[in-house]
């Protein structure tokens, strides 16, 4: 009888143990913190744009029209002629983008580098890279776009 009791015991202390493993394990699967946007072949994990941060910047600026006034919201006074110089005509035919999406910027000393893509007019990626200015400004220092 002793033994009986022993052994019934010791079965419900390994059902036990083995219902707090499988709980353990499959927690994470009932427990995900917020869905995962797509991943994009070309910039990587697509992210929800944070307000204030180098991302929402970056997607604002691809969505305006290029004029005057944009370099002059985004292009450091040091670096508006050689940046026009630069990327007149590329930003003329390219702004506004439509449907643009952002991945995590990276961070590369002091620079930020901000993958983007964009699924009109037609789908294209790229990057810009963005530093923070003395008053803790974004400005934008220069763009790479591939079609």
């Amino acid at each position: 009888m002793k033994r009986l009791l022993v052994v019934k015991e010791d079965k419900i202390l390994r059902s036990c143990i083995l219902l707090l493993f499988a709980s353990l394990f499959c927690f994470p699967l009932f427990s995900s913190p917020a869905p995962l946007l797509p991943i994009d072949k070309n910039i990587g994990q697509i992210i929800a744009v944070e307000p204030q941060s180098v991302e929402e910047q970056a997607k604002r600026s691809l969505s305006q029209d290029y004029s005057l006034a944009w370099i002059e919201t985004y292009v450091p006074d040091s670096l508006r002629t050689g940046f026009v110089h630069t990327y007149d005509r590329l930003l003329a035919a390219l702004l506004p983008l439509e449907q643009i999406q952002m991945a995590t910027h990276i961070q590369r000393g002091h620079l930020l580098e901000v993958p983007f893509c964009h699924h009109a007019p037609a789908y294209g990626y790229g990057s810009m890279t963005w530093m923070q200015n003395e008053d803790g400004k974004f400005v934008l220092l220069s763009l790479s776009v591939h079609e």
